[in-house]
């Protein structure tokens, strides 16, 4: 990332007792490494509206991420949706060369078979002052299949970007690491997504 800037308890209701709030930590950073920034997107701010290039299977595989992403929360503090015209935008999600082919993606060992840069362009009084840019690259050199498996994750993990960690994880078991290994949102994506979601953010959204 570049950055500009309970039908059980039913039957025997006595077992039953509080739910148990999720652990929040250890979370690993979520602010600009440079200057402590902090970005999250406001609850009138929502949901975030996502503009995907409709070639290849980026629109599925962008909806896929929100939806992995969104299920990272408790109570809804963050959602998304593509939208079909990209002035009404937050978010531009776009393919940066050639589209790969929507073929099943490899299942064995991860290929570090594409790349993806995330942008935020902040102005002088602290507020993004354009779109959200994610641009998506292929890698030479790899099967079509590993390319698939590559671009799922990293999608996914771009968007967790698109949702404000503006760092990586140091942990190669989160989505959030540099070089990322798994396809979904791990359990310290999580408690760090909820910290950030309850910290007050330095950064706004667009006006």
């Amino acid at each position: 990332m570049r950055r500009a800037l309970a039908g059980a308890c039913l039957a025997a209701l006595a077992a039953c007792g509080e739910p148990t709030v999720p652990a929040r930590t250890p979370a690993y950073g979520f602010d600009d490494p440079v200057t402590g920034d902090v970005f999250r997107w406001p609850v009138a701010r929502l949901p975030v509206r996502l503009w995907v290039d409709p070639r290849g299977a980026l629109p599925r595989l962008v909806d896929d991420g929100l939806r992995a992403w969104e299920a990272m929360f408790l109570y809804g503090e963050f959602r998304g949706v593509t939208v079909a015209d990209s002035v009404g935008a937050d978010v531009l999600v776009r393919w940066a060369g050639a589209v790969p082919p929507d073929v099943p993606p490899d299942p064995g060992p991860p290929a570090f078979a594409c790349g993806g840069v995330t942008q935020l362009s902040i102005d002088a009084g602290n507020a993004l002052d354009d779109y959200v840019r994610v641009d998506i690259t292929v890698t030479a050199g790899y099967t079509d299949a590993q390319v698939a498996a590559c671009v799922a994750r990293v999608a996914t993990h771009e968007l967790g970007h698109v949702l404000g960690i503006l760092q990586h994880s140091p942990d190669t078991t989160d989505v959030m690491h540099p070089s990322p290994r798994i396809g979904e949102p791990s359990d310290g994506d999580r408690r760090t997504v909820e910290v950030l979601y309850h910290t007050e953010p330095t950064i706004g959204p667009r006006p």
